[in-house]
């Protein structure tokens, strides 16, 4: 098989991956305010500052501020004031965004333990495989 249809091929096929139920589930804890309160449940109740939360997801503070807005609006997280400075920030993850998260992420597990139980092991230490190399060429 020539280059370009290989090429064309593996497109394709990554398309229709990305296109599915599983993945669509997946992308929301990979981008957006979900991958926020993902962070944030990392945590373990702690908390996070949003100079922080904008490094470890590497967008910009405008980004993170407007959806830590959002969240609070939702009741997913709580935004208090430092009482040593005032123009910081302390962000907490609620009880019922703790839910909400458990919730989704339950859902893409779901999906996942399908994709286990139709592949088999074999086929999913392979696969798993070869996303690890394509990671590394990407990065390369």
């Amino acid at each position: 098989m020539e280059r370009t249809e290989l090429r064309d091929r593996l497109t394709a096929s990554l398309s229709r991956l990305y296109e599915s139920k599983a993945f669509a589930f997946l992308a929301e804890f990979l981008q957006g305010e979900i991958r926020l309160l993902y962070h944030l449940s990392q945590a373990r109740g702690a908390g996070m500052n949003p100079s922080t939360l904008s490094e470890k997801l590497c967008v910009s503070r405008s980004r993170v501020t407007a959806a830590l807005s959002a969240l609070r609006k939702k009741g997913f997280v709580t935004l208090k004031g430092s009482e040593d400075d005032r123009r910081r920030v302390w962000v907490t993850l609620t009880p019922e965004g703790a839910e909400f998260l458990r919730r989704k992420q339950q859902k893409v597990e779901e999906y996942f333990d399908r994709l286990v139980e139709g592949l088999g092991e074999a086929n999913v230490l392979d696969l798993i495989r070869l996303i690890d190399l394509s990671v590394n060429i990407a990065n390369a």
